[in-house]
């Protein structure tokens, strides 16, 4: 029997992590669910010992890496979170997986084979078969930076416009256009999609095909039916913007980031 730790601040998160795992698999045991960094670090100097965390990136006391920077944690780790930057990071640590939110079971499971893979075997090969698996998941993944600036032609003048100046940017009769905090719109020559790898996660969520929105332009967020969410921003956009239901929820984890 495999002992699993959870470390989630939402409770609904953890529990449909529970139900799912003993789904999932028959050699699980959760034997604590724990809430903060605080909470982490407590249990981990106890020294009570488990086989396998599934730990979520935001806390409610912090991010989860401030746990690393306090002490060396050898248990394997599945980390669990709504936003994909940390990947990096989290392969930096003795780390299985990363699962992005909303947990789904294929994935999970996918994730469950794998440790399972790696450390039900002889534990003296553990650490260099996890190194392997980690130089290749690094490998896969690139480290994004983002921009800072898009240059813009405005009559006769070559901009350069601030990313963080941005409130929204949205596509209208096949071109791309930003707009600033100031009112200003400017055409861009991207696409819609090539502007979303661009911009940071963090600040920019992609609602729709037409618009993505920078979380400091968002003024409020409304229930417009028991499926949609609408959004208003500072500037205003002229058109009615809703967060379509398969959305809901990773809006709302962008929100509460």
């Amino acid at each position: 029997m495999y002992k699993v730790l959870i470390v989630e601040d939402e409770a609904p998160s953890a529990r449909k992590l529970k139900m799912l795992l003993g789904k999932i698999v028959e050699d699980f045991e959760v034997i604590n669910i724990l809430e903060s960094i605080e909470e982490c670090l407590e249990f981990f100097e106890s020294g009570e010992q488990v086989d396998l965390i599934f730990m979520d990136i935001h806390l409610s006391d912090g991010n989860s890496f401030e746990v690393f920077d306090q002490m060396e944690v050898d248990t394997p780790i599945i980390f669990t979170t709504a936003f994909d930057q940390y990947a990096i990071k989290a392969f930096k640590q003795n780390s299985i997986d990363y699962l992005l939110k909303p947990i789904n079971a294929s994935d999970l499971e996918k994730s469950v084979e794998k440790f399972k893979k790696i450390y039900a075997s002889d534990n003296s090969s553990n650490e260099s078969i996890n190194y392997e698996l980690l130089g290749k998941m690094v490998a896969q993944q690139v480290s994004q930076e983002y921009k800072e600036r898009f240059m813009v032609s405005y009559r006769d003048e070559l901009r350069s416009i601030r990313v963080e100046d941005i409130a929204y940017i949205f596509a209208e009769s096949k071109a791309v256009f930003i707009q600033v905090n100031d009112g200003k719109v400017y055409d861009i020559n991207y696409t819609m999609d090539q502007v979303e790898k661009n911009l940071n996660p963090k600040k920019f969520f992609r609602i729709n095909r037409k618009y993505i929105v920078q979380i400091d332009a968002i003024e409020s967020v409304s229930w417009y039916s028991k499926t949609k969410l609408r959004v208003f921003t500072t500037p205003e956009i002229p058109t009615e913007l809703f967060v379509p239901a398969d959305k809901i929820t990773k809006f709302k984890d962008w929100l509460n980031q």
